[in-house]
């Protein structure tokens, strides 16, 4: 859920909540916040995460966390004006939390496949629509205060049947 100019704006799965390769594609409603009403919607990727308004765009991060193994990998830019896709951003799989910092960059976090691709973390630049950071860490969550971000992290591995557990300042 995020607001810009009087709009509100929420990601959903658009379907049960089980695992299956042939589920729908999920969509962002945005909804007018003073009398509560959808007034449009969007098609996006699979299972959609959280999402950020950079520069009247809106960057959702798309999971599909529950199709197992085919995970999806972008983030999806709607343009706000038109309420349209007009580009996915090839990231990494299973795409979670996002944020922006006070430059407009934007933080998206990977859980990975809790086996052989690992949590980690990228910068997208606004402008480019391109990942232009790894910060070789992973983040369950975290926020962003000035020039701090500020992380915590349980990232599960299959493999080892254990949870990695980290928190941290990345400036």
């Amino acid at each position: 859920l995020t607001f810009h100019n009087g709009k509100g704006y929420v990601s959903s799965y658009s379907g049960p909540v089980s695992i299956d390769p042939n589920a729908r594609l999920g969509y962002v409603a945005e909804f007018d916040t003073a009398s509560l009403m959808v007034t449009r919607e969007v098609a996006v990727g699979y299972q959609p995460e959280e999402l950020v308004v950079v520069n009247n765009q809106l960057y959702v991060a798309n999971s599909g966390g529950y199709r197992v193994p085919n995970y999806d990998r972008t983030v999806s830019v709607v343009d706000l004006t038109t309420f349209t896709e007009v580009q996915k951003i090839d990231v990494a799989i299973n795409l979670h939390r996002m944020k922006k910092d006070a430059q407009g960059r934007i933080y998206v976090t990977s859980r990975g496949d809790y086996q052989g691709v690992g949590a980690n973390t990228y910068v997208i630049d606004p402008v480019t629509n391109t990942v232009v950071d790894t910060l070789d860490f992973a983040m369950s969550d975290f926020c962003i205060d000035g020039d701090s971000l500020y992380f915590i992290s349980v990232a599960w591995n299959n493999n080892t049947g254990s949870n990695v557990i980290s928190y941290g300042l990345y400036d």
